[in-house]
């Protein structure tokens, strides 16, 4: 059942995107549901999406200074007393130096859908600008249309179990995920999915999770860095790894998106 959800390096310079300070743990990655506790600040471009009482619902990416690309269906009405909160991992502790950013301006695309999930994707100007340094950076964007086949990694603090009483992560989680045809996505979905404005990933035991949505999927690109090539969109209603995560397909955006920032 389709439900929508509320998922080497080396040194970082000034205005290298997707290139993180502090190296991913990127071999023998095992919980997300089914990842494992990243590296601190290991993928620095990951956003927290809070309401003023600093409860985690989505997840988001830093593609600039200024903007956090996220899911459409994370809007909620309320978003100008809502938080961006950049360069956290552990969302229990108090030591942290983090970033707490407000909200300008949501834009969310034009032909978002409720119902079919289609074109689930929304860009989110700060008030302030991001300070960019070893753990705040952004991610790189895919042309228009480009494509990748990995190796990919989905990030967030979304339910670590299949249910709900075992609730959200504290510490920032990764898994390895491998993208899948889409011709499997479409048997395994049926008409929800749909490769003009989808691509679906996962692996035994591993997938996104409530909370994990509008996060990334990242796929190392030819320059050394990490693409985000999807956003967290929806999944089974469980989790249930079985079933890959859905994602918004960025590189299909990539006009809307350009076109967007420029224009605001």
């Amino acid at each position: 059942m389709k439900v929508i959800w509320g998922f080497v390096a080396l040194l970082a310079t000034a205005n290298a995107c997707g290139v993180p300070t502090y190296p991913a743990r990127t071999a023998g990655m095992t919980r997300v549901v089914g990842g494992e506790d990243a590296a601190p600040h290991s993928w620095p471009w990951q956003v927290s999406l809070q309401t003023s009482d600093n409860a985690h619902y989505c997840g988001g990416v830093l593609i600039h200074e200024d903007w956090v690309l996220t899911a459409g269906h994370c809007l909620r009405s309320d978003f100008e007393t809502h938080k961006v909160v950049l360069g956290e991992h552990d969302r229990s502790s108090d030591s942290e130096s983090i970033q707490e950013l407000q909200i300008e301006s949501a834009f969310r695309h034009e032909d978002f859908d409720f119902q079919t999930i289609q074109n689930d994707i929304m860009l989110l100007k700060l008030r302030t600008s991001a300070a960019l340094g070893d753990r705040v950076h952004t991610v790189c964007l895919p042309g228009q249309g480009e494509t990748h086949t990995g190796p990919c990694w989905i990030t967030g603090w979304g339910l670590n179990g299949t249910n709900a009483g075992d609730g959200l992560a504290a510490v920032l989680q990764q898994a390895e995920l491998s993208l899948i045809s889409d011709a499997d996505c479409s048997s395994l979905w049926g008409p929800v999915f749909n490769p003009s404005c989808m691509i679906c990933a996962g692996a035994a035991d591993k997938a996104g999770c409530m909370g994990d949505s509008g996060g990334p999927v990242v796929c190392e690109n030819t320059a050394g860095g990490y693409d985000v090539i999807g956003l967290v969109s929806f999944g089974e209603r469980t989790c249930d790894p079985f079933y890959p995560t859905g994602f918004a397909r960025v590189a299909a955006f990539r006009d809307w998106i350009d076109q967007t920032m420029a224009l605001n």
